[in-house]
């Protein structure tokens, strides 16, 4: 496993392979094409020929993403897509065609280069199955992984495993590789950290290693590995520095573990264990209400029917129905949603909601229009069974997200710091349209940085009046 970056505190010390095809799987934005590209460029720094298949990058673009600056040690290295192997013109692809053609071209390669070591990276194996037939991802990766073995070809495949199709995959296919290591999103999104651990080699569960994190600068490059993973406490998320408190393999400040224990003699130990041994979960909150709902001149009538149009736009729009297994909150006059998947989803639906709103209340009486305000943040939430036995929502992650709304005025779209700087990290054009507002004292006298969304087509471009107070009382 030369080259593998943290492979001796990955494995501990176990006698190590010196060649082997692995598998990473994890959720998205866990840091596995980051680790997969350092793999990368540790070989190609030691002379290796490395071959990198993507569907979702040409050549040119992979190079300059994610090798910039290193166009000497690129002579070496070859991307493929299987849409723009041999001229292919995506008015003639065939797929069913596409795979075999792009396992004789890897073929060709490795045989090209039969006398010096070759590397492979596979990312990733969740846009194949979005682009082609599983039985026949299925058969690609077995002859790859064997071709790959015959040829003593170190190797990484990558998957994500937050969809139930790629899930499934995984189960199948695990059994070809010579190992399994799994990553995982931080605790906190704002962390700059990425996990990774080994699940198994050749089969054996038992060589299983602790997490351990490493961080990467501003090229993606990893700066340093290490198995001393922080302890994050699991009602604050905030990094424990003194000693921790544990409940049920949880860590907590001391003070907190109070406020934890209060909360399961209200509410009772909760029973879903999908989530946790204690019903924990991290999610992305998307926080919205009506402007002006609770304003007197509106009729009971007039009010619910807000709040029902309101429902049934956020129910239309494409990105509140990309993860399944988004939490929801209904709140009287809005709801709470938390997205499980991808950070960005609270930022889609925003700007899609906004234009939804702008058509309806463009053909609506002033009597029907709805103004709104949305918090987007992200944290820790407790999964609790309230006293009819349905399923609610409780936690720092939550609360935030309030707070962040409530600095808002109608239109308004505020976004907390720490989840901001992980949309930018995920997507650099995000920065156009999310401007920094500055820092907010909280409840608590808690300091928050907060951000606003806004564009030509969503969103409020003007200061919130409570930022204005803030500043006249300094």
């Amino acid at each position: 496993m030369k080259h593998f970056p943290g492979n001796d505190i990955i494995n501990r010390n176990l006698k190590q392979p010196d060649l082997g095809v692995y598998l990473i799987y994890g959720p998205k934005s866990s840091g596995k094409l980051h680790y997969c590209n350092n793999f990368i460029l540790n070989g190609l720094t030691d002379g290796v020929f490395c071959i990198c298949i993507s569907s979702s990058f040409i050549e040119k673009k992979y190079k300059s993403i994610f090798f910039s600056g290193q166009e000497i040690l690129c002579v070496n290295l070859k991307v493929l897509n299987p849409y723009t192997l041999n001229g292919y013109d995506r008015s003639d692809f065939d797929n069913n065609q596409a795979l075999m053609h792009l396992f004789e071209e890897i073929k060709q390669l490795i045989d090209a280069h039969s006398n010096r070591p070759v590397y492979l990276v596979l990312s990733s194996l969740t846009n194949f199955l979005e682009n082609f037939n599983e039985q026949n991802v299925i058969k690609f990766v077995t002859s790859l992984v064997f071709l790959l073995k015959n040829y003593e070809i170190n190797s990484i495949f990558t998957i994500d495993n937050t969809d139930p199709n790629s899930s499934i995959l995984v189960n199948k296919i695990a059994h070809l590789f010579d190992g399994l290591l799994e990553t995982k999103l931080p605790s906190d999104s704002s962390q700059p950290q990425k996990y990774i651990k080994l699940v198994s080699m050749f089969g054996n569960n038992n060589c299983k290693s602790d997490w351990i994190s490493y961080t990467l600068d501003n090229n993606n490059i990893i700066t340093s590995i290490s198995n001393q993973t922080r302890l994050i406490c699991n009602l604050c998320k905030e990094q424990i520095n003194e000693f921790p408190v544990f409940y049920q393999d949880l860590s907590f400040h001391q003070e907190h573990l109070t406020v934890y224990m209060k909360l399961v003699n209200f509410y009772g130990n909760s029973k879903i264990a999908e989530f946790g041994s204690s019903g924990i979960l991290y999610a992305n909150f998307f926080f919205i209400d009506i402007v002006g709902l609770s304003d007197p001149s509106l009729s009971v009538k007039n009010q619910i029917e807000k709040i029902q149009i309101l429902n049934n736009l956020i129910n239309s729009c494409n990105s509140y129905k990309k993860d399944r297994d988004k939490k929801i909150l209904p709140t009287g006059d809005g709801m709470a949603i938390g997205f499980l998947t991808d950070p960005k989803l609270p930022v889609e639906l925003s700007l899609e909601l906004h234009k939804k709103l702008g058509i309806h209340n463009s053909n609506s009486s002033n009597q029907s229009v709805i103004q709104v305000r949305i918090g987007i943040g992200s944290g820790h939430v407790f999964i609790v069974n309230d006293l009819n036995d349905n399923q609610n929502l409780w936690g720092p992650g939550i609360i935030l997200a309030r707070r962040v709304m409530d600095l808002g005025d109608q239109g308004h779209i505020l976004i907390e710091g720490g989840i901001a700087n992980s949309l930018f990290s995920i997507d650099n054009e995000l920065k156009k349209d999310i401007h920094y507002l500055g820092n907010f004292c909280i409840k608590h006298n808690q300091k928050i940085d907060v951000y606003s969304l806004y564009n030509q087509y969503a969103g409020n471009a003007k200061i919130p009046q409570k930022f204005l107070d803030q500043r006249k009382s300094i």
